[in-house]
């Protein structure tokens, strides 16, 4: 089996003493599969950010261990060399130019190559901008400069805290195609962390939500929405028609609708019921819950 690009074993992280004693991370266990667009979501305060930082080695945690590929962070700094990272927005030299950032950055770790510099200028977008000094640049443009640095040393693992920040609707739409294609053409894994859960749901291929220091749940985006999937039945006698289903699934009523908790694949067993009973069928809608509808339930943040 693979080795996992990030594996987390029971890690912990509290801050203060005593009364003032806070639990940021409460023992989470977690495996990111290499060569996957990783989706990590939670509330404000939920403890992406302390964990992204112990798998980043820039802080220590109070128990447990962060692995990337197999080997301690704390104990084994080389591995970071696997990893390039764009974490709580980019900051740069704003008296340099763009290009000369990404060119002192490269030097200071010993991977400098002007013709990569100029192709990650082009791949995010900021070829015609490069040598502009950054203090001119925009929050986006700084976005973009950030997400070209975590890629100079060619990493294997691309850590992204919240990278489509001050990016405009079409700038969003570029970072999506440009995330994804870091993992399906360049076998890359990309952990990432994002507030707009409609992009996440896009892009990602597996998401873990963090809540209170707590992996609250944690699969596959097309397998945790598919489990909250409904159908929406227009019948003509409402009441009859929840009598035949309700044996079988969940069944509220909603104006003209009847909401029936169940997949898309059980329709035909569905309207088979009905029909044996002489019940008739206008219309029928299948319906998916959102990520960020999923979010919200799971969270807790929909009161």
């Amino acid at each position: 089996m693979e080795q996992p690009a990030i594996q987390l074993n029971n890690l912990r992280k509290t801050f203060g003493r005593r009364k003032r004693k806070v639990e940021a991370v409460r023992g989470i266990d977690l495996a990111v599969p290499a060569g996957l667009v990783y989706g990590f979501l939670g509330p404000n305060g939920a403890g992406k950010s302390t964990t992204i930082r112990m798998i980043m080695d820039l802080i220590r945690p109070s128990g447990g261990e962060a692995l990337v590929y197999g080997r301690n962070v704390q104990k084994d700094h080389a591995i970071l060399q696997r990893v390039g990272a764009l974490v709580e927005g980019a900051a740069f030299y704003n008296f340099l130019t763009g290009r000369r950032n990404l060119e002192v950055l490269a030097r200071t770790g010993n991977a400098y190559d002007a013709q990569r510099i100029q192709t990650l200028l082009e791949q995010v977008g900021l070829a015609d901008k490069a040598d502009r000094q950054v203090k001119g640049y925009s929050t986006g443009m700084k976005q973009r400069l950030g997400l070209a640095a975590a890629l100079l040393n060619d990493p294997d693992l691309v850590i992204l805290d919240e990278p489509t920040n001050g990016l405009d609707p079409a700038g969003i739409q570029e970072m999506r195609g440009f995330i994804r294609d870091l993992a399906d053409e360049r076998g890359k894994t990309v952990f990432l962390s994002s507030h707009l859960l409609g992009e996440v749901e896009q892009v990602c291929d597996r998401v873990a939500i963090i809540n209170q220091g707590e992996i609250v749940s944690e699969g596959r985006v097309a397998e945790l929405l598919a489990g909250q999937s409904s159908l929406l039945l227009d019948v003509d006698e409402a009441e009859r028609a929840t009598a035949v289903l309700q044996p079988h699934w969940s069944v509220s009523v909603n104006g003209k609708w009847l909401t029936v908790t169940a997949g898309r694949t059980e329709t035909p067993e569905l309207v088979q019921m009905l029909v044996a009973q002489n019940v008739a069928i206008y219309e029928i809608r299948y319906q998916q819950q959102s990520l960020e509808q999923f979010f919200l339930d799971v969270t807790g943040e929909n009161g």
